[in-house]
C-alpha cells in the first residue's frame, strides 16, 4: 500500500483522498461487483464519485454502491485496497 495513504477501509480511503491536501479523488478508480455486467466487474473513476456514505458510496447518476462490494482501488495506477 502506498506510503501516502493511511486508512485501510474503502470509506476511510475516499475520505482521505478527498480531504488531504496533497491527494486528489479524482485519480482514483474503483473496481467493484456490478453482476450482469461483462465479467461481473465495473469500473468508475473518482471523479464519478457524489458522495461517501456510511454504508456505500454514491456516482453520477445516482447510483449507490455498498463499500462491500469494492475489489480494488487504484491511486495513480497504484493499487491501494484489494478485498480479502
Amino acid at each position: 500500500m502506498s506510503t501516502a495513504i493511511k486508512s485501510k477501509h474503502p470509506r476511510d480511503i475516499f475520505n482521505e483522498l478527498k480531504w488531504k491536501d496533497d491527494l486528489d479523488i479524482n485519480e482514483c478508480s474503483i473496481e467493484y461487483i456490478h453482476r450482469g455486467a461483462p465479467g461481473n466487474t465495473k469500473k468508475v473513476s473518482g471523479e464519478d464519485i457524489e458522495d461517501i456514505g456510511h454504508s456505500f458510496f454514491t456516482v453520477t447518476p445516482d447510483t449507490m454502491i455498498p463499500y462491500h462490494r469494492i475489489l480494488k482501488i487504484k491511486y495513480k495506477g497504484e493499487v491501494i485496497y484489494v478485498k480479502n
